[in-house]
């Protein structure tokens, strides 16, 4: 949601220059991203300037009115900061004083911001290799790229590199004379299964569903004609689209990477059938085919100093929608991360640490490390954490391209519903597969007899473009050199996947995240 370049230990009185420089006081400056999904706004004591951006909320009354820092007493700035601390929607804060600055980031979680301490100098971004002059192949920090590659990924205040920082959900981070200090919050309370109260029946059910849905649709101001919705086909998001679409009739443009293959003309067939029941605006897609990953002219190779290892698996694919989608003027993207909730049964506590099995091409270095793979993560967040990962994953592409994303299942009020959900609702994602039955859609739409998914290109993509790249570089990889691959089992397994797609099928994420992690280190 911001940019930022401030040193710590000058002071000074902090004006806003227009949206191009954003904040500036001197040679620091604090620029927000400039959406119409955002404002920004500003007050000072006079000792200590408060800086906000964050999602604009519908009826939400507010003390902070202005981008320039209006002069306020003490009492209101105190009230002003407890405004911040219950904003209900994703936000982030600054307080710059005397002694430093104190960051602070609420719900939602859906923009990261990636922090980096140098020489009494804060840098700050939402794009990870906007940092890049704090980054390099010797500043990995291990357990993150152990987590990384063998698909463990988890959500804290680390990063790929030792140098860098996430300011995750609910966190805060001081920066001043001493450095950078991450502080976690306290651990969110999850609500209990419960049980349905009496007479509760599947139409009251989807109901309250549908009713909640909307609700956390009216949180935020949304402009129809500028506003799309992820239409995959898949139960999550299929459902979010249905409430917005219905919420705006013939206003909401639904949009989808296309998978082809064999599943291929279920999918559409299941959009087509969706998108003439419940009215929507003109579809959007992109065959995905048409942009391979790890293509030689895409972007992840092209353009490998701006590519984060984190950025989107089909990236080339997701900037060829995010492209097509601005070029209708659309300016925000309603997204179905997070709806594992709604299926997800916790265990007390947490349940047991799995025991994670080390890829055949693991080096000595990752195999050390397995056992730490939930060691210094973030307590427990409001959002799913699976969520947190996927929007981090997703969000820096929509916004390089002017989207906003805007993620329900991840409101507060959304978790609590499927936290609370009982456990026959929960599985298999039940009630949102009858929600779709309750609509009237086909039975083919509500179960579809194919899985959907990426992964038949993912294995083409792996054979044609990762081998290749692969084999050039040999032994010469960062990760083989720093013990996180092994050379001689990465060369076999990239020989068997060379053979053919297929072939690729049992290393396809395993070879994407080496290959992506080297093009990113190599472009360091």
């Amino acid at each position: 949601m911001l940019t930022c370049s401030v040193n710590v230990r000058t002071g000074g009185p902090w004006e806003w220059r227009g949206e191009e420089e954003g904040w500036g006081r001197g040679d620091d400056r604090i620029r927000p991203l400039e959406h119409p999904a955002l404002e920004a706004r500003a007050v000072t004591d006079g000792t200590r300037t408060l800086l906000v951006v964050r999602e604009k909320a519908v009826g939400r009354p507010s003390l902070l009115r202005s981008l320039c820092p209006a002069r306020v007493d003490a009492a209101v700035y105190g009230r002003v900061l407890k405004e911040c601390q219950d904003w209900p929607l994703q936000s982030i804060w600054i307080e710059a004083g005397p002694r430093g600055l104190r960051l602070q980031t609420g719900l939602g979680g859906v923009c990261p911001l990636y922090l980096a301490y140098d020489g009494g100098r804060l840098a700050g971004s939402w794009q990870l290799m906007d940092l890049r002059a704090h980054l390099g192949p010797e500043r990995l920090e291990e357990k993150e790229v152990m987590r990384l590659l063998t698909g463990y990924p988890r959500y804290g205040h680390d990063t790929l590199f030792t140098t860098v920082k996430r300011l995750s959900e609910r966190s805060t981070a001081y920066a001043d004379d001493e450095g950078l200090r991450m502080v976690y919050p306290d651990a969110a309370e999850h609500a209990q299964l419960s049980e349905l109260a009496e007479g509760t029946d599947e139409p009251a059910l989807m109901g309250a569903f549908e009713a909640l849905a909307d609700h956390v649709f009216t949180k935020r101001p949304v402009v129809p004609g500028q506003t799309a919705a992820q239409l995959s086909g898949g139960m999550d998001s299929t459902n979010l689209a249905i409430s917005l679409a219905l919420a705006y009739p013939g206003a909401i443009t639904p949009c989808a990477m296309l998978i082809g293959g064999q599943a291929g003309g279920q999918q559409e067939a299941r959009r087509r059938a969706v998108i003439e029941q419940t009215g929507f605006a003109a579809d959007c897609t992109v065959r995905a085919a048409d942009y391979p990953a790890l293509s030689p002219g895409g972007l992840r190779r092209a353009r490998a100093e701006a590519i984060s290892p984190l950025d989107e698996p089909h990236l080339e694919a997701g900037d060829a929608l995010a492209q097509a989608l601005r070029a209708r003027g659309i300016h925000t993207v309603v997204a179905g991360f997070g709806g594992d909730e709604v299926a997800r049964v916790r265990r007390p506590e947490g349940g047991p640490v799995p025991t994670l099995a080390a890829p055949a091409w693991c080096g000595e270095r990752v195999r050390d490390l397995l056992g730490e793979v939930n060691t210094g993560i973030s307590p427990a967040t409001v959002a799913p954490e699976t969520a947190l990962v996927a929007l981090e994953v997703a969000t820096p592409l929509l916004a390089r391209r002017g989207l906003w994303a805007v993620a329900p299942f991840t409101d507060a009020d959304m978790v609590r519903f499927g936290q609370r959900l009982p456990v026959q609702w929960k599985a298999d994602k039940h009630l949102l597969h009858r929600r779709l039955a309750a609509r009237g859609l086909p039975e083919e739409v509500v179960y579809p007899p194919l899985r959907e998914n990426f992964g038949h290109l993912m294995n083409a993509a792996v054979h044609r473009n990762a081998t290749g790249l692969l084999r050039g570089w040999g032994k010469e990889l960062h990760l083989i050199e720093q013990g996180f691959v092994d050379a001689a089992q990465l060369a076999e397994i990239v020989e068997r996947a060379a053979l053919s797609p297929q072939d690729a099928t049992p290393f396809r994420t395993d070879l994407f995240l080496i290959t992506a992690v080297e093009l990113a280190l190599r472009a360091l």
